[in-house]
């Protein structure tokens, strides 16, 4: 039986949010990590979620292009938690939605090829390789 993620890291947009609040009921409540949602300023209410697992909103900005934020939180997250003493991949969980969005699937491509072994989900579309 593979080991429980040590680490979650959530990240969707409007479109996820469904899917957000059906699957966060089913983690443990010691679950560790963080949910990063990129949403218009106008916004229902937020899934709820374990206490260890915080809730970061980046508001989508007029005229730039949907993802560019998620695609920044990715990145810097995975600078921050796959090196050093943190860098086994098999200790984090990823879920990255915004599917259909080209910026956000080239760099989970980019992410799961140069971690091998990174466990990442993706909502599942037509011709998506993840």
């Amino acid at each position: 039986m593979p080991a429980r993620p040590d680490r979650h890291l959530l990240i969707g947009d409007e479109q996820d949010l469904p899917l957000l609040r059906a699957l966060l009921p089913s983690f443990p409540q010691d679950a560790s990590g963080e949910l990063v949602l990129e949403l218009p300023a106008e916004h229902g209410p937020l899934p709820s979620t374990p206490p260890g697992i915080s809730t970061r909103i980046l508001p989508c900005e007029p005229g730039t292009p949907g993802g560019l934020r998620a695609c920044a939180a990715l990145d810097a997250w995975a600078g921050e938690w796959l090196h050093g003493d943190h860098a086994r991949p098999e200790a984090h969980s990823i879920f990255v939605g915004l599917t259909g969005n080209l910026l956000v699937t080239r760099l989970c491509e980019a992410l799961v090829t140069r971690h091998r072994g990174l466990h990442m989900h993706r909502p599942s579309h037509a011709g998506s390789p993840l």
